[in-house]
């Protein structure tokens, strides 16, 4: 079999496929309005602001979905921790936010820890008990706030949460997450952690005779989830300049992060995928919404797209296990096969 050149393994990939999947979207949702798409500079700030956050929940989900786990609750974590770096920033106005920022980065890798100890310790199901856990930690937050808003005054925060590279309309904030990205991209690609990783969820009976340890593993990534739900919630509240019960929540960026990362060729059922592809997902999702809400489009129809984009991804993922499954000569039954989604193992 002839070895495929750059250029062909770049065209076959999914990476490409969004590309293109993106332009003709645009395309169609350009003649359906009868008009061009205004692209300004605008524009561009809003798309990479909300990609500065939502690119390191999508790290943070693609890792987990690479390894079999899920974890439903890291808007909630971001939520509560974020009200108290606001309330901290507030009562010690004398004292660096950095200082802060730290003390609420390791209460989110804490949360992460419970969420571990919970699944692989306790053997709980994580798909159902990250859910439990969401509604406990939204729950302290409106028992503590009230449901009120909080607002950041820290202007040092502020100004680095809204700062732009050169002048230009993009903020230093996206640089941050793609300098993460790049940072996780190397470590799954050439580290022996990061390909143990897609190991453990491909099969995690064959990683133990291999001397791995799943549920170390998986341990290690819930942390990890929860550590960059941390920065996107600190990202998220330099930006607004508020904290509340609501905000975070509202946006889903788990979903999103499941929906970007399923595009970007991050299998469902663990054990495949790149996070480059993950962020072509989040890039095609986020230009989408930007575009059809710049052209006045209802925002049902915006909700209605993501819904889509979701059962698109989970089925071109299920068939191409099925696909998967045949190779290997296994036998895949039922609308999932004869595996497991993320999630339900443990």
């Amino acid at each position: 079999m002839p070895r495929r050149t750059r250029f062909q393994k770049i065209r076959q990939s999914r990476s490409f496929l969004l590309f293109v999947l993106t332009i003709v979207v645009l395309a169609i949702l350009a003649i359906v309005k009868k008009g061009f798409i205004d692209f300004n500079s605008g524009n561009l700030t809003i798309i990479t602001m909300e990609l500065s956050y939502y690119g390191l929940y999508v790290t943070a989900m693609a890792c987990l979905l690479m390894s079999g786990g899920f974890d439903f609750s890291l808007a909630s974590q971001g939520t509560l921790i974020t009200l108290i770096f606001v309330q901290l920033c507030v009562d010690n106005q004398n004292v660096s936010w950095i200082v802060f920022a730290i003390v609420i980065v390791v209460i989110g890798a804490a949360m992460g820890a419970l969420n571990a100890f919970l699944s692989q310790v306790l053997n709980l199901m994580p798909f159902i008990c990250t859910i439990a856990m969401s509604t406990v930690w939204i729950g302290i937050a409106n028992w503590w706030t009230g449901g009120l808003v909080k607002t950041l005054n820290n202007e040092s925060l502020i100004s680095v949460g809204t700062a732009r590279v050169f002048g230009s309309p993009v903020p230093w904030t996206f640089v941050f997450m793609i300098a993460v990205f790049v940072i996780y991209s190397m470590m799954f690609k050439y580290t022996r952690f990061g390909r143990s990783v897609l190991i453990v969820g491909g099969n995690p009976v064959a990683a133990r005779l291999a001397g791995l340890n799943p549920k170390k593993i998986k341990a290690i990534l819930y942390v990890n989830a929860s550590f960059l739900g941390a920065l996107a919630g600190l990202v998220y509240t330099a930006q607004n300049r508020t904290a509340n019960v609501t905000g975070l929540p509202q946006r889903m960026p788990e979903m999103r992060g499941l929906t970007s990362s399923m595009l970007g060729g991050v299998s469902f059922m663990g054990g495949s995928g790149a996070l480059t592809g993950a962020f072509f997902g989040i890039l095609l999702t986020q230009v989408l919404a930007n575009a059809m809400t710049t052209m006045g489009l209802p925002a049902w129809i915006v909700q209605f797209t993501n819904g889509m984009l979701l059962v698109i991804a989970l089925t071109i993922d299920t068939m191409s296990t099925r696909l998967r499954l045949r190779r290997l000569g296994l036998k895949a039954s039922g609308g999932g096969g004869s595996f497991m989604m993320p999630g339900m193992s443990r």
